[in-house]
């Protein structure tokens, strides 16, 4: 089952899009990661040990749910042909997306210098400064000096990985590698990006595991046995949720979760009684004993739809995550499909970027976790247009090659036939 849930997320992933990367293909990207993954892990190192929880349900639940989302929603979704100036930018362009997306990331990593406390207000900054400056260059009339511009772009990762991660989260670092394949993969002709996110995707893992073993990213009471905890986790979780529910200790959140999600963006300073987020909610049930401790823990977004509405939310999950991760998809698609002549629509490409990548945080704890990240790096990206867009929004696009095409102003008027 776990490996049936790998190859199906993975096939998905390839399929959909042809050789853009789609939302529908980031999620199912997590699931085949979250999951089949996860259950291939836990299968692996207890072969011959009881769990003493419904590990093999919990397997088939999620994958069950996953395919009939995928027959439902996504199956139909045909490649969507881009035009030929679709996610092109024109110089003037360009260059701003390149100077806002420094600025930001040299801010993001002098506040985390400075301020070491201020993470979570640098992280954001930086992640947003790292996407733009991606935009920017690959997107923009210099793109094809692909070598050059990945290198600049891999110096950028560097500084955001050394000075704005700390050990924890690493799947933000995750998410934020797969916003310059999104980027990059817009260029491809055929889908090398896409192979290289299945081919990467295991030494990207060992190395992240390795450093969350060795306790050489943050403090030593990070380190976990061989750094795989947080990632095969929620799926161990989520079975243990399930035989809670079975006996009845399970309470009802009925919807409280996602209503809490729906603030999660409000300053826990203005708001003292602001409700916790539901992987902080988990820690009652799967640890008591850390309670109280700051502790959080992850169950898939499964896990969020069984504690609010028992074995029937798993049913609703179906329709509400397949429509809301096509929509995101259209945005994403709809974003790529026109040139990035200003401003706005960088940022309105950027943000469907960022919104699709952050459903590896929905997919892992669920909602909460999804809208304070994948909002707060949106609450930056659109302080950015609205304070230091204006510079350029009024300019209107040379008459000059943009890329590899030309502006309708550029062609030369057809002459007319003489007159008899």
């Amino acid at each position: 089952m776990s490996l049936l849930a790998t190859l199906f997320g993975a096939w998905v992933f390839w399929r959909d899009g042809g050789r853009r990367i789609t939302a529908v293909g980031l999620y199912n990207l997590a699931f085949a990661f979250f999951v089949g993954f996860s259950g291939l892990y836990q299968t692996v190192k207890a072969w011959t040990i009881d769990p003493g929880i419904p590990l093999f349900t919990a397997l088939a639940i999620c994958y069950f749910v996953q395919v009939v989302t995928w027959l439902l929603f996504w199956s139909s979704t045909a490649p969507h042909r881009l035009p030929p100036a679709a996610g092109q930018a024109d110089g003037r362009t360009a260059g701003w997306a390149v100077k806002c997306g420094l600025v930001l990331l040299v801010l993001g990593v002098s506040m985390a210098t400075v301020a070491p406390n201020s993470p979570p207000v640098a992280n954001p900054i930086g992640f947003v400064g790292v996407v733009l400056l991606a935009v920017g260059l690959l997107r923009g009339p210099m793109a094809r000096h692909t070598f050059v511009w990945g290198l600049v772009l891999l110096v950028a990762f560097a500084f955001y990985f050394t000075y704005l991660f700390n050990g924890f989260g690493r799947i933000v670092v995750g998410t934020l590698a797969l916003a310059l394949l999104v980027i990059s993969a817009h260029r491809d002709q055929r889908p090398y990006t896409k192979l290289l996110v299945l081919g990467g995707a295991a030494p990207a893992l060992l190395f992240l595991a390795g450093l969350r073993a060795t306790g050489s990213q943050g403090s030593a009471a990070m380190v976990d046995q061989d750094g795989f905890g947080s990632a095969i986790s929620p799926l161990h979780s989520f079975a243990q949720l399930l035989r809670l529910n079975e006996v009845g200790l399970l309470p009802r959140g009925w919807g409280e979760t996602f209503a809490n999600a729906a603030v999660g963006l409000v300053p826990r300073a203005l708001w003292e009684g602001k409700p916790i987020g539901f992987g902080s909610d988990l820690v009652a049930f799967l640890s008591p004993e850390l309670v109280g401790t700051g502790h959080s823990a992850a169950a898939l977004a499964h896990g969020e739809w069984l504690y609010n509405f028992g074995l029937l939310g798993l049913g609703l999950m179906v329709p509400v995550t397949g429509l809301a991760v096509r929509f995101i998809d259209r945005v994403l698609a709809w974003a790529s499909s026109g040139p990035l002549t200003t401003p706005y629509a960088v940022g309105v490409y950027a943000g469907a970027i960022v919104t699709a990548v952050g459903l590896f945080d929905l997919l892992w704890v669920g909602s909460f976790t999804y809208v304070v990240r994948g909002g707060g790096r949106l609450l930056v990206l659109a302080a950015v247009i609205l304070l230091l867009g204006w510079r350029v929004s009024g300019a209107v696009a040379p008459n000059h090659l943009v890329g590899n095409y030309r502006t309708p102003a550029a062609r030369p008027a057809r002459p007319m036939a003489p007159t008899r």
